[in-house]
């Protein structure tokens, strides 16, 4: 019975990945320039209310991995804007985040949570990219966290929050790709 329970656990924990709850959104009302560039990256209302329990200073770091994801992603497909030569920008929210781990500020009063502890981390972003003119061309959403808590025990504080937003990168800059390059 023991094996069985062993074995069914590690079994599990392999097939775990494609239990993930995840879900891209991509849509175009236009052909997107050749030239991208990364604009603002806000904190969503969801996010933004778990300030004093994160810590403000958590927000700077999610939102220099999601522009440092998206930048690297678009320069990969070709269509990051040097200096100047955007055709479009990407506005990006990052909508709600949970980190694996506790944050510093979570490891304080009121909660004093220990560093061991676990969490089911991920996010949810969105973005628009706006043409020059401030006409709307496309709109994306990504949604993903871990389902199980103990798969992120080898985690960062922000491992899954990280994992999503390098999926939301990849994914966006591949739907821009595949929809070819505008005329403007």
């Amino acid at each position: 019975m023991m094996r069985l329970f062993a074995a069914a656990l590690a079994a599990a924990a392999l097939a775990a990945p494609a239990w993930a709850q995840q879900s891209f959104n991509a849509e175009f009302d236009a052909a997107p320039p050749r030239a991208i560039a990364v604009g603002e990256i806000a904190i969503g209302e969801t996010l933004a209310g778990k300030a004093d329990e994160y810590g403000a200073r958590e927000f700077d770091r999610l939102i220099a991995i999601v522009r440092t994801d998206l930048e690297r992603e678009l320069s990969a497909a070709g269509r990051l804007a040097a200096d100047g030569d955007a055709g479009a920008t990407l506005v990006v929210t990052i909508e709600d985040a949970m980190p694996n781990r506790p944050t510093v500020a979570m490891m304080g009063p009121p909660r004093n949570l220990d560093m061991r502890s676990l969490f089911a981390g991920g996010a949810s972003l969105s973005a628009l990219l706006v043409a020059a003119d401030g006409a709307e061309i496309a709109r994306f959403s990504y949604s993903w966290r871990t389902p199980d808590i103990y798969l992120g025990e080898a985690s960062g504080t922000w491992t899954d929050a990280r994992r999503a937003s390098d999926r939301f990168a990849a994914r966006t800059a591949r739907a821009i790709a595949e929809q070819g390059e505008g005329g403007f």
